[in-house]
């Protein structure tokens, strides 16, 4: 306790000193704290982009469907399989898909489309396709004869709303499906490329059109946490064992997982050099504070105060600097990222296209999970701690009568 109050007062003979120290510490937690904030903000909304909003984070196939996604490899989806998947405590809801290709074609054009049976209700929960929609109204059942378009695919076509949609494909083991629906809404997902092609369909009416009774091609898993994806696909694999393909999200879109991995390496490097400059700024730091005071500690040597005890109680400034120095910078980080969490930043011209480009929102919304920021405290801590070790064992090693003639 001695050494903490002696350390407490040495830090504040020397204002200018203590505070350019601190500012260091401060500046670099502020600045990898907002860095990584930004970043992991803007890889959670790509994932919820493309996951969390269309895919769902699992999702249950009949075997080999993902390989040769065809309506020959969808399932009926029975009340035993909700069950199973229901089970887990993790899931919150489950939502059934019937998903294929066909021609859509109005009075004088015609466009190949994705065809997406949705449950009306259940779809809520993932998609939530009625909050997404631009002009027109929601489905209100799932036998409804109409159809929702993407918002870009309806400009294709040259129709409006009201005017009927004729859909030609291929249904279930081969039968040729055909069907005539008037056109209830339009719809629009951060993905260009649905906005391009979706068609959407009440699921039984998707089943009927595809001749694909009671078949679904995909239930999508909603979770109460997102962070058991891996023990709840191990759960469902054990239980559906060969019938089923129980996929999670990173299986099921290895692109994006290395997209957000290339990136995050190079935010990484980013930030080490961060580091790196701002531990070495430290160490000038650290050692100005010990040379300013050679003369101090060769009379405490000379007067027969131990080395440790001149060793312990300089490390003990140096981290209670870093530790009021990273206190202070996770508290000015805080607030920047949570105003940018509840205000995120919205891009327009080239950048929005860019963005929108790769399926995403034009917008950069802020982490404000609490691992980014005491992460960057305490890697910052330590770095301070590590390049304070040089100067420490300086400090200890002086010589009391060159000291006190310096």
């Amino acid at each position: 306790m001695l050494y903490l109050n002696l350390a407490w007062r040495n830090i504040w003979r020397n204002k200018r000193r203590t505070i350019i120290t601190m500012l260091s510490i401060i500046v670099a937690v502020f600045l990898a704290s907002v860095m990584r904030s930004m970043q992991e903000g803007q890889y959670s909304d790509m994932i919820e982009n493309t996951v969390g909003t269309f895919t769902g984070y699992i999702q249950v196939h009949a075997d080999g469907y993902w390989d040769d996604k065809t309506l020959d490899n969808s399932f009926i989806a029975a009340d035993s399989i909700y069950s199973k998947i229901k089970e887990e405590e993790s899931v919150q809801n489950v939502v059934p898909r019937l998903e294929s290709f066909a021609l859509a074609a109005g009075q004088n054009q015609s466009r190949p489309a994705m065809i997406m049976g949705i449950d009306v209700e259940a779809e809520k929960y993932l998609s939530n396709p009625e909050r997404r929609i631009q002009s027109g109204t929601y489905f209100e059942s799932n036998d409804e004869q109409s159809v929702i378009l993407g918002r870009e695919l309806m400009e294709r076509l040259d129709i409006q709303l009201g005017d009927s949609l004729v859909l030609i494909g291929q249904g279930f083991r081969g039968q040729s499906a055909t069907g005539l629906y008037r056109i209830r809404g339009t719809i629009a997902f951060p993905n260009p490329e649905l906005n391009r092609s979706l068609v959407v369909l009440p699921l039984n009416t998707a089943q009927y059109f595809l001749a694909a009774d009671d078949r679904v091609t995909a239930l999508s898993i909603i979770l109460e946490d997102t962070d058991q994806v891996e023990t709840t696909v191990n759960r469902l694999q054990t239980k559906f064992s060969d019938e089923f393909e129980v996929m999670a999200w990173q299986e099921m879109m290895p692109e994006l997982v290395q997209t957000i991995q290339a990136d995050r390496g190079s935010g990484l490097i980013m930030i080490a050099i961060l580091y790196i400059v701002v531990g070495f700024g430290i160490l000038g730091t650290v050692l100005m504070m010990i040379t300013e005071r050679t003369y101090e500690f060769g009379v405490m040597i000379s007067v027969g105060t131990p080395r440790l005890a001149i060793a312990v109680m300089l490390a003990f400034e140096i981290l209670l600097m870093a530790l009021v120095g990273s206190g202070i910078g996770i508290l000015i980080s805080i607030p920047i990222a949570w105003y940018f969490n509840v205000n995120p930043i919205q891009f327009s011209g080239d950048i929005a296209e860019v963005y929108q480009s790769y399926g995403m929102e034009a917008v950069m919304q802020f982490s404000t999970d609490p691992v980014v920021f005491y992460t960057q405290a305490v890697t910052v801590f330590i770095i301070t701690l590590i390049f304070s070790v040089i100067p420490l064992i300086k400090a200890s090693r002086l010589n009391p009568v060159e000291a006190m003639r310096s």
